[in-house]
């Protein structure tokens, strides 16, 4: 008993506890981009996430990525400038050549390539400002609905024509937390807009008026994404696409249709909020009456 209880103490020395700050370093990191994880699962699969999500299917079979309310089979969402919604199922890339299989042509004999498709770099997210935060709405006020978020947005947005409507599925949103789309058009043809208002209880959130900026390379419908926290851990935030339609042919290319200054000023607006001024909510209702709704 004493030789095993001896090795047990040689054996523990060879390996001395990590120092503390490390430990500490480390989980601020973790929480950080576990904060950014579930930012981006609240929306659900696109671009390179869809990537992610096939290399891990492929061994299981076909992958549904969603479906929209009225059954159709599982696919990514997006909608199109005349409020309709286009259902998708991604395939996976095939190699440079057209080779099945992940098979690259060579000289004189066929090598075996990487079956799985490119994966785009993985998303980015950098504090680029600090917001010197407002009062918020006072008067009466009504939980926040797809149709007032709609209302208020189109308030704020520069001046153009604005279309294709949407609600669209959000994980793990509370009441008065929408998340929406429209397309808004400045002159050089329509590009899309999604907006969110979101909770994540994950604690430890940045200081009301803190402005971050996610980018996510490979991935047209969150190309970009501006997140400004307001009080009480609630933040809004807005995206900037640079396509229409995901479909498994390729995407319809759209122009960028805010600057990340002017999205800034739009999630950063004091008045959004779980509960709104009763007459964006009224108002929304009456202007929006049937609202397409998706999962993408």
């Amino acid at each position: 008993m004493g030789d095993v209880r001896g090795r047990f103490r040689d054996d523990l020395a060879q390996h001395p506890a990590p120092p503390l700050g490390d430990l500490v370093r480390q989980s601020v990191v973790q929480g950080r981009r576990l904060r950014r994880q579930r930012r981006l699962a609240q929306f659900g699969a696109g671009g390179s996430a869809l990537a992610m999500l096939l290399v891990i299917g492929l061994a299981a079979g076909p992958l549904g990525v969603g479906a929209d309310d009225t059954g159709q089979p599982g696919g990514l969402n997006v909608g199109s400038p005349g409020g309709s919604v286009d259902t998708a199922t991604p395939s996976p890339a095939g190699s440079s050549d057209g080779a099945p299989g992940g098979l690259k042509s060579g000289t004189g004999e066929e090598q075996r390539g990487d079956p799985r498709p490119p994966m785009s770099p993985p998303p980015s997210t950098t504090v680029i400002d600090t917001l010197r935060m407002g009062a918020g709405p006072d008067g009466e006020l009504l939980t926040t609905t797809p149709q007032g978020a709609l209302e208020l947005l189109t308030r704020l947005l520069p001046k153009g024509e604005t279309s294709g409507y949407a609600s669209l599925h959000s994980s793990g949103a509370g009441p008065g937390m929408p998340y929406v789309q429209l397309y808004l058009d400045r002159g050089d043809g329509p590009g899309m807009v999604r907006l969110s208002i979101y909770r994540d209880n994950l604690g430890g959130n940045p200081v009301p008026g803190t402005v971050e900026l996610t980018e996510m390379p490979g991935n047209c419908v969150q190309n970009e994404m501006v997140t400004v926290h307001h009080r009480g851990g609630l933040q809004v935030n807005l995206m900037i696409s640079t396509c229409l339609v995901w479909d498994p042919k390729g995407t319809v290319p759209a122009p960028a249709v805010l600057s990340v200054k002017e999205a800034t000023e739009i999630a950063g607006n004091p008045i959004w909020g779980t509960q709104l001024p009763a007459e964006y909510v009224i108002n929304g209702a009456k202007r929006f009456p049937k609202l397409t709704r998706s999962n993408g």
